[in-house]
């Protein structure tokens, strides 16, 4: 259930099947550079061999066009062009860029899709760019990434050195951060940004219908359980976090229809006999063994037949194996706590807490967010 390789034992026989026999092979004859001049010249696999060749140098330019989106954010170019077209020099005067810096930067930013020149020197918003407007965490991202890559300036240094990173010290309820005092007003406010479209996701994939109380568990200043009033303004919400989120929660949100409940869910007293808990976007910030205690005293806290829901981008996602393995891996390794979770991963968890009857539900967009839900058994009669 763990996949903690430091338990691991010390010595394990490399597998050697039928499949890891070819796949060695495979990988002698790709990188054989006679190989690679043959496949670049036979019209039967040339068109394999250029591909494979793009995807590489997308691999190894991937920076470039993080820095090229960042750019973007920062010169608020797309706000130039919303909703109109503009000339390269008038850009360029809006953005405070000279004319070539502005060309650079338009030109760069069509290839990514974020800009499109409609005729030589004029150019509007492009495809990608409209869906960054249209999804303000995008830019809040972008922002907030400049701490992580900081610290994947010396990516072997990060892995070595997990302990002192810039993305530790952001986060205020990161064990060992620095932090403490500023950290979650960052934190509700880049949450607040990134959790409205998942949390229709969530709600489309498991309505509340049926529902007459949540306690969504550090669950911020409220973003969801304001989603889920809205939908359902009948169920009565209650978020918990610690104390700190709690008060600029009820200074943000003075008359709100939602209670806030001060606590450290892993170690002050939960409230009982709960019908549903949520756990959105949690999980994966920290380590297995908190994880299992935590699920162990909300299946404790429920009363039977309630149910645990859990929301989050998990590991192994069919086509979004670089979101939820590489970025979310590196990033909850800088962070220092947690790290990505396959769907199998947290029902085994789940298991150990335990639940039973566990549950995924299909999101819209499983690269953004997956959804669990895990019930106490009912009452024997």
């Amino acid at each position: 259930m763990l996949a903690d390789p430091d338990t691991w034992p010390d010595q394990q026989p490399a597998p050697t099947d039928w499949r890891c026999r070819w796949r060695l092979f495979r990988n002698r004859l790709l990188a054989n550079t006679k190989f690679q001049q043959w496949a670049a010249r036979t019209p039967f696999v040339r068109r394999i061999a250029s591909k494979k060749a793009v995807e590489l140098h997308h691999l190894t330019a991937g920076f470039v066009y993080t820095q090229t989106l960042t750019a973007v954010v920062q010169s608020n170019l797309l706000a130039v062009l919303q909703g109109r077209i503009e000339s390269t020099k008038s850009v360029a005067a809006m953005c405070g860029l000279t004319a070539s810096a502005a060309h650079t930067l338009l030109t760069a930013a069509q290839a990514l899709k974020l800009t499109e020149e409609v005729s030589r020197g004029f150019w509007m918003v492009g495809e990608l760019g409209a869906s960054v407007l249209g999804n303000p965490a995008v830019a809040d991202m972008v922002k907030h990434h400049q701490v992580l890559y900081r610290d994947l300036a010396d990516p072997l240094a990060l892995l070595r050195h997990r302990d002192k990173t810039g993305l530790r010290d952001y986060w205020s309820y990161v064990p060992g951060g620095s932090n403490p005092d500023d950290g979650h007003r960052e934190y509700s406010q880049l949450m607040s940004s990134s959790l409205a479209l998942i949390s229709d996701h969530i709600l489309e994939t498991y309505p509340l219908s049926d529902c007459q109380s949540l306690i969504d568990v550090a669950g911020g200043t409220g973003n969801f359980a304001r989603m889920v009033k809205k939908r359902y303004p009948d169920i009565t919400a209650t978020v918990l976090d610690l104390p700190e989120v709690v008060s600029e929660a009820k200074n943000q949100f003075p008359r709100c229809d939602i209670r806030f409940v001060a606590t450290d869910m892993f170690r002050s007293p939960l409230p009982q006999d709960v019908e549903l808990f949520s756990l959105i976007r949690v999980l994966h910030d920290h380590d297995d063994e908190p994880v299992v205690s935590l699920l162990t005293r909300l299946h404790e806290a429920l009363k039977p037949g309630g149910h645990l829901l859990i929301a989050e981008p998990m590991a192994g996602t069919t086509g979004a194996e670089a979101i939820g393995d590489t970025y979310f891996g590196f990033y909850l390794w800088a962070m220092g706590s947690g790290r990505p979770r396959t769907a199998n991963e947290l029902k085994g968890m789940c298991l150990a807490a335990g639940f039973s009857g566990i549950r995924e539900f299909n999101t819209p967009i499983p690269a953004l967010t997956r959804v669990l839900v895990a019930e106490k058994a009912p009452a024997r009669r």
